[in-house]
């Protein structure tokens, strides 16, 4: 009997430990990025990666797969190791070595835990983690990533489901059993976190078709006939559909369940359009249907005509290499100017982020008179003054009035002191937007996804404040963040407080996250008129003005 082929994730796996034994070496920071790069880039991958060495492909034409890595690949599926690894397990500690078991461990981090708190162990780790001592003495960032490196991860940011969700469709439709395949679900209603991909297929022949899906990834454990487990950790599940019945089944399967409940019994009809005109409603986006106020609306066809990517005409939030980003001022502009944009904004960090290589007053005023000169010698897109100035502790802004006074607007965010309780943090934000220069507030809680929950804020208070003041919010489209959530968006767009859709682009090719900001914004029923930069500037500029 054949050995089973080497999955794709077990690849990954071996990979991220590689990645990690080299961060323990304090090995070229790029090259442990490019190691974690291509096993995130290996687990969404239809093609078993063994079958492709076996037949001498060329694997650097998969995106992440460089030459070092590809060798690395043949290595382990040739010998079933790497040497690399061995050599460097065999250098460390036996606390090092024991953590390289949880491939998302940073042993720097871990080292310094087991220090703080006289353990040695990863049992010893785990206990602390749950008796709250992790959290208590090195704080809440530190039990996050302890916690998440030692949980299996059964969820994905809705950025890492995009390549998995079109590989999985790619690998449906080139099998001849499936006439039709659309993603469904969590995925279709563009939710941040997925947990599951649902696929609706249309096919001759649903058991042949499940018996492929096994082998997507080079092995995809199959829990049922309709279920997988993802190499990724998450689910999958296919159920198949005829013509005559596609367009119920698809509204089934898009979900979501409050939606469904709310709609009642569907008629067995083809498109979704005509399913939905049987029940006496206009066409509901998947974007809309949370069993909210959607289905009021659609009997009186009253839904928003939701934001759309093409009523995006400039960036308002971006970094350059002034503070923390990859690319000039120059390079931003060229690169926004290419995607048809107006204007944008440069919101390098302010003094007190350190870390961040925050601009001291002196240099940020350099950087005004530098964007005056490159909008005197071009006119192909506006270059605007801005700054993402930091909110202290107090509530003051980073910089003082009369910097603030000379940009076109800010984007006021909070970089520290996340621990602070609600009434505090709401309290800062507040006096904050007293300031006759604030502008738009940053990413409004501070969450990251899958990595820490946000500061608690009063947001019935600080929408309230936003309104009252001439106040803004920002959307942000980093995957990771997609802050300020949809809900509380959608709460700010109902007291008439607009609300900017922006990147936080630190690189010219970030600014394609942007869908995933407008995905939200859909989410919260926006049309383009509650969405800032859907105007010209002449217009924000009026709009922004105190």
């Amino acid at each position: 009997m054949s050995a089973p082929l080497l999955s794709n994730a077990d690849i990954a796996d071996r990979l991220m430990g590689l990645a990690q034994l080299l961060s323990a070496e304090k090995e070229n920071p790029y090259k442990i990025k490019a190691y974690r790069r291509a096993a995130k880039s290996i687990r969404s991958l239809s093609e078993s990666l063994e079958e492709l060495v076996r037949a001498d492909a060329d694997l650097t034409q998969y995106a992440g797969i460089g030459k070092g890595i590809a060798a690395a690949i043949r290595e382990l599926v040739e010998s079933g190791s790497l040497r690399k690894a061995e050599t460097l397990r065999a250098q460390m500690s036996p606390e090092v070595v024991a953590i390289n078991a949880y491939p998302r461990l940073d042993p720097a981090r871990v080292l310094r835990i087991y220090k703080k708190l006289g353990i040695g162990m990863v049992e010893e780790l785990k206990e602390k983690l749950e008796a709250g001592e992790i959290a208590a003495k090195l704080g809440a960032r530190m039990d996050a990533h302890v916690r998440q490196a030692l949980t299996e991860s059964q969820e994905m940011l809705l950025y890492d489901a995009e390549p998995v969700a079109r590989s999985l469709e790619d690998f449906l439709l080139a099998q001849r059993f499936a006439l039709r395949v659309e993603a469904a679900g969590d995925y279709r209603r563009r939710v941040e976190v997925i947990s599951d991909l649902r696929f609706l297929v249309e096919t001759e022949d649903f058991p042949a078709l499940a018996e492929k899906l096994e082998r997507f990834g080079g092995r995809t454990e199959r829990l049922s006939d309709g279920s997988f487990r993802l190499s990724s950790g998450i689910l999958l599940h296919v159920q198949a559909a005829d013509a005559r019945n596609w367009g119920r089944e698809l509204i089934r399967t898009t979900g979501s369940a409050a939606h469904l409940k709310k709609l009642g019994r569907l008629k067995n009809l083809s498109e979704e359009a005509e399913v939905y005109r049987a029940l006496g409603l206009s066409f509901i986006p998947p974007e809309l249907r949370e069993g909210l106020d959607e289905i009021e609306l659609a009997r009186e066809n009253a839904l928003p005509v939701l934001v759309t990517l093409a009523d995006i005409r400039g960036e308002l939030h971006a970094h350059s290499t002034s503070s923390d980003g990859a690319n000039s001022i120059e390079q931003m502009a060229r690169a926004a100017r290419k995607k048809g944009y107006e204007y944008l904004g440069i919101t390098d960090h302010s003094q007190s982020l350190k870390i961040a290589r925050g601009l001291p007053e002196e240099e940020l005023w350099k950087q005004i008179r530098h964007i005056d000169k490159l909008n005197a010698a071009s006119a192909d897109i506006r270059i605007l003054k801005s700054a993402e100035v930091d909110i202290l502790a107090d509530g003051s802004l980073d910089y003082s009035d009369a910097l603030l006074k000379e940009l076109d607007y800010t984007v006021c965010s909070i970089h520290s002191r996340f621990g602070l309780g609600k009434a505090e943090q709401t309290e800062r934000i507040l006096r904050a937007m007293d300031n006759r220069y604030f502008t738009i507030l940053g990413h409004a809680t501070g969450r990251l996804l899958l990595k820490r929950p946000g500061y608690e804020i009063d947001i019935d208070r600080v929408i309230e404040q936003a309104r009252a003041n001439g106040c803004f919010f920002e959307i942000n489209s980093s995957p990771d963040r997609l802050d300020l959530p949809w809900m509380q968006a959608k709460l700010a767009a109902q007291a008439g407080v607009k609300i900017g859709v922006s990147t936080d682009a630190h690189s010219t090719r970030e600014y394609d996250l942007i869908r995933y900001g407008i995905d939200q914004a859909r989410r919260a029923g926006l049309g383009k008129d509650a969405v800032l930069n859907t105007r010209s500037w002449a217009e924000l500029s009026r709009l922004t003005r105190r």
